[in-house]
C-alpha cells in the first residue's frame, strides 16, 4: 500500500468515525427532544455541505436569520439558546475561504466605519448613563447584531452570483413566513400557532357588528407569522416585496414566471395579513419613491399598482383597517379631536413626544443605548394624550435613537443610511446599460431599504438584526455593483493583441 493510499484510508476512517459519532449524538438528542435532534441533524448536514461548498453557509445563515426559525425553536420547541445563537458562526467558512484561499481583501465600506463610530459613541453614552451596566449590554448587542453582522454580510456577498442566490434565499424565507399564516387565515385556525410559524398577536380588530342580539362582534385576527409581533411582521415582509418583484420582472415567460408570481403573491399576502397601517404607508412610500426617482417604468408601476388593488380585493378586511387612518390623524387636532383618536394611536404619539423631550434634554450623546424606557413615564406623562407606564419604547426608530444616542449618534446613523442609498443609486446608474440584472438588483435593495426606513417612522428598533441585515445587504449590493463596473472597465482598457499567423512564427 502506497503512502498516498494509506493516508486516504486513514482520512476515510476518521470521516466514518466522525459521522457515526455525530449520528450517535443526534440519536441521543432524539431521546430527550425530537426538535433538538432535528436541529442538530439539519445543522450537521448544512455544516457538511458548507465545508465542501462554503457559499452554502452564507445562504443558510441568511435564511435562518430572516425566517426567525432559531427564535421559534427556542420559544416553542425547547432548543437551547446557545445552539440557536451559534449558527451565524457558519459565515466564518466563506469568509476564511475568501481571505486566505482566494487572497481577497477584507471589504470595509464607508458605512462600516460609521457603524464603528456609532459603537464608540454608544460606549461613551453608556459610561455617562444612569445605568451603565444595562446600557453597555445594549451597546454589546449593537456590536454583534449591527457592526459584526454588517461586516460579515458585506464580506461573504462578493459577486453578482452570490447576491442573486441571496435574493432567492430571502424570497424563499418569505414564502415560508407567509405560507403558513395564509393557510391559517384561509382555515380560520387562529388558535393554532403551527409550531410557532403562525403566531397571532392580540385580539385583532372589529370588522362588523354582532350578527344578532347576544352575538359576538365580527373580528379579524392580525397575524404575526414566526415573528410574533404583527407590525414587525408586516415590516419584514414588506422589505421582501421589491426583492420578489425583481425576480418576477426578470423571469422568462413560462413556468418560471408563474413560480415567481406565486412567490411575490404569497409574500404580499403575508404582509397584508398583519393589517398594519404603518406598513400600508410604507408600501405607498416605496411606490412613490420608485416613480419619483424613475426606478421603475410605467409598465412596472401599473403592474405593482394592480397588484396592490388585487391584494385589497382579496383581503377586504384591510379596507376596514385603513379607514381608521383618518381617525388616527385626528390626534393632531384640538383636544376633542385628539380624544376621538383610537387608544393605540394616542399612546404611540405620547411615546414619540416623550422621546422628543428626552432628546431635547440630552441633545449631545443621549441618555444611553437601551435606556429610553427608564425615562418614558417621566417624560411621557407631561401633557399626555394617554397615560403611559414605565418601560415603554418610543415607537419610532429615529426618535428613540435620538433620545438614546443624541445628535451625534443620530447624525452618524443618518449618514450611514445616506451613504448606502447613494451607493445603491450609483451602482444602479453605472450598470443600467451594460448589466441590467445588476441594475435591477440594486433597485430592489434600494426600495427594500426605503420600505424599512419609511415603516421605521412608526416602529422602534426592536429585532435590531433585521434593520442591519437590510443595511448590510444594501452595502454589499452597492459594493458588488461598483466592482462589476470596474471589472468591465478594466477589461475594456486591457490591450488586445491580435493572433500572430502561423507563417510568421505563431502557434498552430
Amino acid at each position: 500500500m502506497t503512502e498516498t493510499t494509506q493516508g486516504r484510508s486513514f482520512a476515510q476512517g476518521y470521516l466514518l468515525f466522525g459521522t457515526l459519532a455525530l449520528a450517535a449524538l443526534v440519536a441521543f438528542a432524539c431521546l430527550r427532544s425530537p426538535a433538538i435532534a432535528l436541529v442538530l441533524g439539519l445543522g450537521f448536514c448544512v455544516l457538511g455541505a458548507a465545508l465542501r461548498y462554503p457559499d452554502v453557509a452564507t445562504h443558510a445563515v441568511l435564511f435562518l436569520l430572516y425566517s426567525n426559525l432559531p427564535a421559534v425553536g427556542v420559544g416553542f420547541h425547547g432548543v437551547p439558546k446557545p445552539v440557536a445563537a451559534a449558527f451565524p458562526l457558519l459565515l466564518a467558512l466563506p469568509l476564511l475561504r475568501d481571505l486566505f484561499l482566494r487572497r481577497q481583501p477584507l471589504v470595509l465600506t464607508p458605512t462600516f466605519f460609521l457603524l464603528v463610530l456609532i459603537l464608540a459613541q454608544q460606549a461613551v453614552s453608556a459610561a455617562f448613563s444612569i445605568d451603565p451596566g444595562k446600557s453597555f449590554g445594549s451597546a454589546l448587542t449593537f456590536a454583534v447584531e449591527g457592526v459584526a453582522l454588517y461586516l460579515l454580510i458585506t464580506n461573504v456577498l462578493r459577486s453578482k452570483a452570490t447576491v442573486r442566490i441571496a435574493t432567492w434565499t430571502l424570497v424563499a424565507a418569505g414564502i415560508l413566513m407567509s405560507g403558513v399564516p395564509l393557510f391559517q387565515q384561509v382555515t380560520g385556525t387562529f388558535d393554532d400557532n403551527y409550531g410557532g410559524l403562525a403566531q397571532v398577536d392580540g385580539l385583532g380588530f372589529r370588522t362588523g357588528e354582532a350578527a344578532e342580539e347576544g352575538g359576538t362582534l365580527e373580528r379579524q385576527a392580525r397575524l404575526a407569522g414566526p415573528i410574533g409581533e404583527k407590525n414587525r411582521y408586516a415590516q419584514v415582509m414588506l422589505v421582501l416585496v421589491p426583492l420578489a418583484l425583481v425576480l418576477v420582472f426578470r423571469a422568462p415567460a413560462g413556468p418560471w414566471k408563474v413560480v415567481t408570481l406565486a412567490a411575490a403573491a404569497s409574500i404580499s399576502l403575508g404582509f397584508v395579513l398583519a393589517f398594519s397601517r404603518g406598513g400600508a404607508i410604507g408600501a405607498v412610500c416605496m411606490l412613490l419613491v420608485a416613480m419619483g426617482l424613475r426606478l421603475i417604468d410605467v409598465r412596472k408601476t401599473l403592474f405593482v399598482a394592480a397588484g396592490m388593488g388585487l391584494m385589497l380585493m382579496a383581503m377586504p378586511q384591510y379596507w376596514k383597517r385603513l379607514e381608521t387612518i383618518g381617525t388616527s390623524m385626528a390626534v393632531f387636532g384640538d383636544e376633542s379631536e385628539a380624544a376621538a383618536a383610537d387608544g393605540a394611536t394616542r399612546r404611540r404619539v405620547t411615546e414619540m413626544l416623550a422621546a422628543g423631550r428626552v432628546f431635547l434634554d440630552h441633545p449631545v450623546i443621549g441618555v444611553g443605548p437601551g435606556l429610553f424606557k427608564s425615562y418614558s413615564e417621566e417624560y411621557g406623562n407631561v401633557d399626555a394624550l394617554r397615560k403611559i407606564e414605565s418601560g415603554r419604547r418610543a415607537h419610532s426608530l429615529y426618535l428613540e435613537f435620538a433620545a438614546e444616542n443624541g445628535a451625534i449618534g443620530l447624525g452618524l446613523l443618518l449618514a450611514a443610511l445616506v451613504l448606502t442609498i447613494v451607493g445603491l443609486a450609483g451602482a444602479r446608474r453605472l450598470n443600467l446599460a451594460s448589466d441590467p440584472e445588476m441594475a435591477d438588483l440594486a433597485t430592489a435593495y434600494l426600495l427594500a431599504l426605503v420600505c424599512y426606513l419609511s415603516t421605521g417612522v412608526f416602529l422602534h428598533l426592536s429585532y435590531m438584526r433585521y434593520f442591519y441585515i437590510v443595511v448590510a445587504l444594501g452595502g454589499a449590493v452597492a459594493h458588488v455593483g461598483y466592482a462589476t463596473q470596474r471589472a468591465r472597465a478594466a477589461e475594456a482598457t486591457r490591450p488586445q493583441f491580435a493572433a500572430v499567423p502561423v507563417a510568421l512564427g505563431g502557434q498552430p
